[in-house]
């Protein structure tokens, strides 16, 4: 959702100046939101090891889970 916030508040004020955005802008908020993309893909691939690890602790595995079976 704050990466939508960050464009629009980027695209927004490019409407009251007959759509012509800054370049600097524009490369500033797509700079922005792919570093944090970035880390949001790599806090979800650390929070998946954790988890798994965790699992593994307790004597989980997720190859002996049984899986659900949608209709």
């Amino acid at each position: 959702m704050c990466q939508v916030h960050d464009a629009l508040a980027a695209l927004l004020p490019s409407w009251w100046r007959n759509g012509r955005a800054s370049p600097a802008v524009i490369v500033h908020v797509a700079n922005t939101l792919q570093h944090w993309q970035q880390r949001n893909a790599a806090a979800r691939k650390r929070h998946r090891q954790r988890t798994l690890k965790k699992l593994r602790e307790i004597g989980i595995t997720l190859k002996d889970l049984r899986r659900c079976k949608w209709p």
